[in-house]
């Protein structure tokens, strides 16, 4: 391992606490974001797929770590990198505008959420009082104007 992987390992351990700490208490209608699928998403300009696949599945057990969900967010965010590392990488050379970083960070949230809510179904370890559907989108569009705001002012 490189000094540059575990630097970028020890910054996805940072958004997990942040989203531990801050924006799980930021949530609207039941609704939070999740901001370690924007930071995977950026991450895969940088890696190979199997170097980004164990990125993904070692942060994921790390967040399933906090909010004690047994994997389901190492294989919800696994997949997620898994289905979407060509797409982006493709898309990484061209530089995007903020409305397209805005849809592509909302549909592959909406991808992880599905992932996400469907697996969780068949533990019934999500038990909420919000529905599923508004769980699906509210998180998906959450997660989109957060990572988009950090797009706008990340440092280059």
């Amino acid at each position: 391992m490189s000094v540059q992987v575990l630097k970028d390992f020890g910054i996805g351990v940072i958004f997990v606490i942040a989203q531990v700490l801050f924006f799980q208490h930021l949530s609207i209608l039941g609704t939070t974001a999740d901001p370690i699928t924007f930071y995977l998403l950026w991450l895969v300009s940088k890696y190979d797929r199997p170097k980004l696949l164990i990125i993904a599945s070692l942060l994921g057990l790390f967040q399933d770590a906090f909010f004690d969900f047994w994997g389901m967010f190492m294989f919800s965010k696994t997949l997620l990198i898994f289905l979407f590392y060509n797409f982006v990488k493709r898309r990484s050379e061209v530089q995007s505008l903020v409305w397209q970083i805005f849809v592509f960070i909302f549909i592959a949230a909406l991808i992880h959420n599905i992932i996400f809510i469907g697996l969780s179904s068949f533990f019934d370890a999500y038990a909420t009082s919000y529905s599923p559907f508004l769980i699906t989108i509210g998180n998906a569009i959450y997660t989109a104007v957060i990572g988009s705001l950090i797009f706008v002012f990340r440092v280059k």
